[in-house]
């Protein structure tokens, strides 16, 4: 896709020459800026588009390169070009602003940003109108043979709306760069290190491009050539900022596997998790291992855990070999491979890790964010692989510490149970049996001497059913007493 990227960046760059031609072929410097700015937009919404997750905000940057050129259209002043230029120059701002307020996700995440989207939608777009209608070509420095629609051409207005701009146009570059500001803050993953350049020298350019940029009410084309040269000169940043940004980014991914490998030495279960955290710029990041003999995923302490609902599995990653998530789910999707489950409506971003002969070895969970940098989560993931395995084989040894000592509780309770019942049996039975022999003893003072004899009798079965009761009990606390792991008195 990078080819195609820079093929179209390319063309639309070679066009704003021929746009602006009658201006640029005198100036090669400012030639050079117009076109880094016009294709680099170009080559980054191109790219952007390659990939679902970004492609709404691709879009209007791909606009935006197109409407630069459009923009110097006005250069030619003949027929419909100096609208088509004012159009371009409108169109350019408004998409530039909806491109990179929405960034990566091409939506606009708040309610102020929306509203400065729709101002500047108004600005550039309806109250531009009304200037164009109540005003004549030479007011705006374009030749009186122009074709202009001025059929309401009014100087007091027109001039009027082009003292509106002088305050509007800076208070909607602020309202820009506070929204890219928090849009910065708001982002996370790996994209954040090498966004927050971008956003951030969009919103200097912004501000510096309102505080250059000329009224509308110029005296002649040179005039307003010369305010298209110097917002160019600021947009200049662009370009350098966004080749900034991908030289971080394809660095990062070249050298995650390193960094990787780096923060897990030696590798521990702790170690690889928080190597993985640092990395990936995500410290949410979670790690749970399937564990063969138990059939079941546990956390870094051992213990049984679920993994939850994700909401982007993003396949399966074969960290013994290429990636290929349909061939790596296919090796092992069986229910007694203890594979993950399909992903549910959630909030977290899973991938699974594979050993070598496509068994289940991790399941690595974060934010979803992480979705978004496929290339970016293989290389960590692909270099964690012999610190993944062993920090397997150490949680494996956890989990049978937790097996022994839930085997343990299991045991006391058992034993604790047995001594509630023999205590309710002690206190039950025998209270009841002494409670007779004391009924019969009662009796005995006004019996006569064949009745004591029986009752006698009596008492004696009784002492010794009783007595043969409590040795029962006895034996009973002493077998549970032997039990390994069972209470002690």
């Amino acid at each position: 896709m990078l080819p195609r990227a820079f093929a179209i960046g390319g063309v639309v760059g070679v066009a704003v020459l021929g746009a602006g031609w009658p201006y640029l072929h005198g100036a090669p410097a400012l030639a050079v800026v117009n076109v880094l700015i016009s294709g680099g937009l170009a080559t980054a919404g191109t790219a952007l588009m390659a990939s679902p997750p970004t492609r709404r905000a691709g879009a209007p940057l791909l606009a935006a390169g197109v409407a630069w050129v459009a923009t110097w259209a006005m250069s030619w002043n003949h027929t419909l070009l100096p609208l088509l230029g004012i159009a371009g120059n409108c169109s350019f701002y408004v998409l530039f602003g909806v491109g990179l307020l929405g960034y990566p996700h091409g939506r606009l995440s708040s309610l102020a940003d929306r509203v400065v989207v729709a101002l500047a939608g108004l600005a550039f777009g309806p109250l531009m109108a009304v200037s164009v209608l109540t005003s004549r070509p030479e007011w705006n420095g374009y030749g009186p043979d122009v074709w202009w629609p001025g059929w309401f051409a009014d100087l007091p207005t027109f001039q009027t709306i082009s003292d509106v701009y002088q305050v509007v146009n800076p208070l909607l570059a602020c309202g820009f760069a506070i929204g890219l500001v928090r849009r910065v803050r708001a982002l996370r993953g790996p994209e954040r290190a090498a966004a927050s350049l971008v956003l951030g020298a969009v919103a200097v350019a912004g501000i510096g491009v309102a505080l250059v940029a000329p009224p509308i009410d110029v005296d002649d084309l040179d005039g307003v050539m010369r305010g298209i040269e110097a917002q160019s000169v600021v947009l200049a940043l662009l370009p350098v900022a966004l080749g900034i940004a991908a030289a971080r980014r394809a660095l990062g991914v070249a050298t995650a596997a390193d960094r990787v490998l780096r923060l897990a030495d030696p590798a521990t279960i702790v170690s690889v998790r928080d190597a993985l955290r640092t990395v990936l710029n995500d410290p949410t990041v979670e790690l749970r291992f399937w564990l063969p003999d138990l059939r079941c995923y546990v956390d870094v302490d051992g213990r049984p855990a679920a993994l939850g609902g994700p909401v982007d599995i993003g396949g399966v990653v074969d960290i013994g070999g290429p990636v290929d998530a349909g061939s790596a789910a296919d090796a092992g999707r069986t229910a007694e491979a203890g594979r993950a489950p399909e992903p549910a409506s959630g909030a977290r971003w899973t991938r699974e890790v594979l050993t070598r002969d496509g068994a289940p070895l991790a399941v690595v969970t974060g934010d979803p964010a992480l979705g978004q940098h496929r290339a970016f989560t293989d290389a960590a993931l692909r270099a964690g692989r012999l610190a993944l395995e062993n920090a397997q084989l150490q949680v494996a040894v956890r989990a049978q510490l937790v097996e022994t000592h839930a085997a343990h509780l299991r045991v006391a309770g058992a034993s604790a149970a047995q001594r509630r019942r023999m205590a309710h049996d002690l206190g039950d039975g025998m209270q009841r049996r002494l409670t007779d022999l004391a009924r019969v003893a009662s009796r005995a003072p006004d019996a006569d001497p064949a009745e004591t004899r029986l009752l006698l009798r009596h008492l004696h079965e009784g002492l010794l059913a009783a007595n043969q009761e409590v040795r029962d009990l006895s034996r009973g606390l002493r077998a549970a007493d032997a039990v390994p792991g069972g209470p002690t008195s």
